[in-house]
């Protein structure tokens, strides 16, 4: 699943996670975002069909960026059951990413 969401629906959903699932914190104006993003959408809903993906914009949640610490963007943070466990930012390294998560599903 792929959602667009605002800072207070993604709070919900952390403090009620069960499973790992993925934010995707990127701006408005963000070439780089976009190029990411689309990377994500045609990638990881076939290879990771379990995995929840949320996208928020950076500049309309401050709130969520002050609290995790997003300087730049973007930035992908992986969540299991209300827990940072990683992040990328700027630079992706999606290899690293696709590794981590198979490392969790298996």
């Amino acid at each position: 699943m792929i959602k667009y969401i605002n800072e207070n629906e993604l709070t919900d959903i952390l403090n009620n996670n069960t499973k790992l699932i993925m934010v995707f914190a990127k701006g408005i104006n963000c070439s780089v975002c976009h190029a990411v993003e689309d990377r994500i959408n045609k990638t990881y809903p076939n290879k990771f069909n379990d995995l929840d993906i949320y996208y928020l914009l950076v500049e309309e949640n401050p709130n969520f960026r002050g609290q995790h610490l997003i300087f730049s963007f973007p930035t992908i943070l992986l969540f299991d059951r209300n827990k940072e466990i990683h992040r990328e930012s700027r630079i992706i390294d999606f290899n690293k990413m696709e590794r981590l998560i198979n490392l969790y599903y298996s």
